[in-house]
């Protein structure tokens, strides 16, 4: 009775392990450098701006709006109490290069952004730090993405400035199953002697 509780205790524990990793989602870190800080009286880069999207929408080469999470961006002498991504565009989404992650240039509509901002509610925020995801630049050839900082509504570091993302793919994802069926193969074949033994000490011995 102890050796199959031990036995059904371990099979549980390979589920549980094959469904948490069966329902991970791979996603893809996006981190921002900036390029040139513009004018300001603050004018220094971002000390951190980072967020996130399933490794699917980068493939696909389209992110949506709505699909972009964990997002954190901090700006040095400025505090924010939440973030949001934001469409300044009328795609709501951007388009990507399926291979390395790099925004590309898709139509003079589009325009995505990450913002932090101080308060509950964005609309009234006056302190605030916003980076374009996908923003095209003047020419509408490529994408050149800016940042803008306001701190109680007056400019804190400002246009023009510039920057880039770059995406960092996940690991590959270990594939539970070698994991699990050893475990699995030492569960039954505990299971079917443990069978043999039951039947082996019920059964009369040959005269």
């Amino acid at each position: 009775m102890k050796v199959t509780k031990t036995i059904l205790i371990a099979l549980t524990v390979s589920a549980a392990t094959f469904t948490s990793a069966a329902q991970a989602v791979p996603l893809v870190s996006y981190e921002w450098t900036t390029t040139s800080e513009g004018f300001g009286p603050h004018v220094s880069a971002p000390s951190s701006a980072s967020f996130q999207v399933p490794l699917s929408d980068v493939l696909n080469g389209v992110i949506p709006q709505f699909d972009i999470t964990n997002i954190q961006l901090t700006y040095p002498g400025l505090t924010f109490d939440s973030a949001v991504a934001s469409s300044i565009g009328f795609d709501f989404s951007a388009s990507v290069d399926p291979t390395t992650g790099a925004f590309i240039f898709h139509d003079v509509g589009q325009g995505l952004a990450v913002i932090a901002f101080a308060g509950t509610d964005i609309n009234s925020a006056t302190t605030l730090l916003s980076i374009t995801v996908d923003n095209p630049n003047q020419n509408l050839t490529g994408v050149a993405d800016q940042f803008n900082a306001l701190n109680n509504g007056s400019p804190f570091a400002g246009f023009p400035t510039a920057g880039f993302w770059t995406a960092e793919f996940p690991a590959a994802a270990a594939t539970p199953l070698p994991a699990t069926l050893p475990l699995l193969a030492t569960g039954l074949g505990a299971l079917g002697l443990l069978g043999w033994r039951r039947k082996k000490k019920t059964t009369a011995p040959a005269a």
